[in-house]
């Protein structure tokens, strides 16, 4: 029999995205597809699994006082985070509702006796409500109220300085828009906001790309207009790495770590006689590509590849007009759409991810036309990934050069040293990087 209590499938996600660190929204997809709960009741599941994750370091430093030491179960510990959850950020929810189902559950995967704590925790946490989250600016009570690791406060505060420190951290919390990239060749942006307005859907002009909407819910994808092409999911930032490439219609392009395959089509949506060679290290993700591309319309444009990019001077003897490397990276400017990655990443994956990063972008220095554009992005904010493997790769290459990076005029304060760089807080997207070389030699 299908599982359809959407507080103990809560549990279930979180326990399973915790302890295998895994994707909170593959998960959530995961569960949800072998579940027959109700439209509210996936609502109510997904609000927990995300609320919890964001507030994790929060809701454990409320759970502290009643359980102390305790050796739990993490799924003992989880469940009664869900709870806590529940009772200090959804209004809708009685306590008394909240600390029922909770026993229940403990009950249903437990003993009586951990039933039994349950009660006695949730119990005494209602006698004595939420205890005051520090306030001051000290690197442990920022953790504690922004639930964010101490290492990467420090981190940021280091590099942004307090002040923008603090906005980051302080909008990463608040869940996270839908936007949309709109397929020009098939549409108008006017035309399909129109479109989908008419089906409910409140569409925004996206504030950074010309070709972006934004949509706070509902789903997009059920859509005739996505099952025809007419749009893809894409978040805002990841839709200004295409444009900076500066693709001409009869270009060879070369996308090295490539799935879904957002850029990929976006670089295609440029092109009428050129192409594009798409690589991924996974097979299974290059027919994500291929699939992205064919709904959209440019399956004769695209082309795929499995193969790490740290190898494609190995596997290619032609040169390309245009490269793009958006490394594979710590992922921190996603952290309003995947928490989890908050609590996974840890100082030396930094370097470590660095030293990939400039191996792939090594590969293909030789694989690039004399005059030709190269452009390195990624989804975080962090200067070790970033501005620190700018530098590294023009001392590495004297025959490249850093050249401004193309970008809409209302992203001028954006741009700093001709790179461009998206903090989470500046426009409620992902948290972006996007630098172009031009090859002189």
């Amino acid at each position: 029999m299908k599982n359809n209590n959407p507080r103990d499938l809560a549990v279930e996600t979180l326990t399973r995205v915790l302890q295998n660190k895994a994707y909170s929204n593959i998960e959530i997809n995961n569960i949800l597809k072998n579940s027959e709960l109700s439209e509210s009741d996936s609502r109510l599941m997904t609000n927990i699994v995300y609320g919890v994750l964001q507030h994790k370091l929060t809701l454990e430093y409320q759970l502290k006082p009643y359980v102390g030491g305790k050796d739990l179960d993490r799924w003992i510990r989880v469940l009664l985070m869900t709870a806590i959850y529940q009772m200090q950020y959804l209004d809708k929810v009685p306590d008394h509702a909240v600390l029922n189902e909770s026993v229940n559950v403990a009950k249903g995967r437990g003993s009586q006796g951990i039933g039994n704590l349950v009660t006695a925790v949730l119990r005494n946490y209602q006698r004595h409500g939420a205890r005051p989250v520090p306030q001051d600016d000290s690197v442990e009570s920022m953790s504690i109220r922004y639930s964010t690791p101490e290492w990467l406060v420090d981190l940021f505060i280091k590099q942004q300085g307090l002040k923008k420190t603090k906005e980051i951290l302080s909008t990463i919390n608040d869940p996270s828009h839908i936007s949309i990239r709109v397929n020009t060749n098939k549409t108008s942006v006017e035309e399909l906001s129109a479109k989908l307005a008419e089906q409910g859907f409140d569409m925004k002009p996206s504030e950074i790309s010309p070709v972006g909407l934004t949509c706070h819910s509902g789903n997009l994808v059920d859509t005739e207009e996505f099952r025809e092409g007419l749009f893809t999911i894409q978040d805002e930032s990841s839709m200004l790495v295409a444009p900076a490439l500066d693709v001409q219609p009869d270009d060879k392009v070369l996308d090295t770590c490539a799935a879904p395959g957002g850029k990929t089509t976006h670089i295609a949506s440029y092109l009428k006689s050129g192409s594009v060679m798409a690589l991924d290290i996974h097979k299974r993700k290059t027919k994500l590509i291929q699939e992205n591309g064919q709904r959209l319309g440019y399956g004769d444009i695209i082309q795929t590849r499995a193969l790490d990019a740290r190898k494609a001077k190995d596997e290619f003897d032609e040169e390309f007009d245009r490269i793009l490397v958006d490394a594979p990276c710590s992922g921190l400017g996603l952290i309003r759409r995947k928490p989890e990655l908050k609590y996974f990443r840890d100082p030396d994956d930094l370097m470590n991810l660095q030293r990939i990063q400039l191996s792939i972008l090594d590969s293909v220095t030789g694989l690039l036309k004399v005059g030709g554009q190269l452009v390195f992005s990624t989804c975080t904010f962090d200067a070790e990934e970033n501005e620190d493997v700018v530098m590294k790769f023009l001392n590495a290459h004297d025959n490249y050069e850093l050249v401004p990076v193309k970008h809409e005029k209302s992203l001028d304060k954006n741009v700093n040293d001709g790179v461009l760089k998206l903090l989470p807080s500046d426009y409620f997207t992902d948290g972006f990087f996007v630098a172009a070389f031009r090859r002189k030699k």
